[in-house]
């Protein structure tokens, strides 16, 4: 299993600012990860961008201003940004749809993406729930950080950030 640490953020902006101390404490973006459900009343610009249309207005500023983010649409789920690793990962850059690392129409495809990242079964299904639920979720790949573990979760603490038991 791969060395991570994540949490799920219920305020958005909580997770913004979580992701602001990771930068400002040297975290590499490449180590950092991103998904968060789109708001309501930016579905349908989400959706756009998913099918290759852009990303810059779909996502707005917060984490965004930080690194690119990119929109994939999850059938059945909705909408949805991310960045980062886990990004790269699922296969979704410039606002391409993700078309095969996600597969299915529930949770069971950010579940196993998450799986695939690194975390194990019960914290995928965890975070992937509480995703569909609005939180935000903010990963960190240490082996490409020079941050303990114990600082990153004492941070996500901080910023309210809640971890799988």
């Amino acid at each position: 299993m791969a060395d991570r640490v994540s949490a799920v953020f219920t305020d958005r902006k909580d997770a913004e600012r979580a992701v602001d101390w990771l930068r400002e404490n040297d975290v590499p973006k490449d180590a950092i990860s991103v998904i968060s459900p789109q708001a309501q009343e930016k579905r349908e610009d989400a959706q756009d961008a998913a099918k290759g249309a852009g990303t810059g207005a779909a996502v707005g500023a917060g984490v965004g201003a930080l690194f690119g983010l990119a929109a994939a649409l999850i059938p059945g789920v909705g909408p949805f940004i991310t960045a980062g690793a886990l990004a790269h990962l699922l296969g979704v850059t410039g606002g391409a749809m993700a078309s095969g690392a996600i597969v299915g129409a529930t949770s069971g495809g950010l579940a196993g993406a998450l799986s695939h990242w690194g975390l194990n079964e019960a914290e995928s299904k965890y975070y992937a729930g509480e995703i569909e639920r609005g939180g935000t979720w903010v990963g960190v790949d240490l082996d490409k950080a020079d941050t303990s573990k114990s600082t990153i979760q004492e941070a996500f603490r901080r910023y309210n950030g809640r971890f799988a038991t």
